[in-house]
């Protein structure tokens, strides 16, 4: 009889460690689960951002567009702010004209337009995004800038 306290007292003790072991693996999942839902939640928000410091560089590009650029590559490390780059409380954009075309995408052809690159930068550090877009402004009869060219740039460290 004593030999069956003694297997019964074993078998809890195995069954109690699993138990344990399964409650640690369920909290650890748990917890790179919060883990990527907040790194989510980061780069959402700082997509968000991106987008609105977009907006407000077209805004800017239609109040005061600017002069031709002579070496119109774009910023080589968006992600570290080096350049000529206007500030906004979501973040940053650089603004650059590219020069005049006839061959305008998802434009009419032969038709003259000025294109202009607009690089947004978001505020946030840990998840910052940066978004390029090209406009396109008829210089003919001058009129709101037409986005015909959307990219989004990786961090490449």
């Amino acid at each position: 009889m004593s030999h069956q306290r003694g297997i019964v007292l074993l078998l809890a003790l195995v069954f109690s460690l699993l138990l344990g072991l399964l409650a640690a693996s369920a909290l650890r999942d748990a917890l790179v689960e919060t883990r990527m839902t907040g790194a989510m939640s980061d780069g959402l928000l700082a997509f968000e951002q991106a987008e609105i410091v977009l907006q407000s560089g077209a805004e800017e590009l239609q109040r005061s567009p600017p002069d031709k650029c002579s070496d119109c590559q774009p910023p080589p490390r968006p992600h570290d702010l080096q350049g000529q780059w206007q500030k906004i409380k979501e973040g940053y954009f650089h603004l650059q004209n590219l020069g005049v075309t006839d061959r305008a995408a998802h434009m009419p052809k032969g038709e003259q337009f000025t294109l202009y690159r607009i690089t947004a930068v978001s505020q946030q550090l840990a998840a910052r995004q940066v978004l390029e877009a090209v406009y396109a402004i008829p210089t003919a009869q001058p009129q709101a800038p037409q986005r015909i060219l959307w990219r989004q740039r990786l961090r490449q460290d």
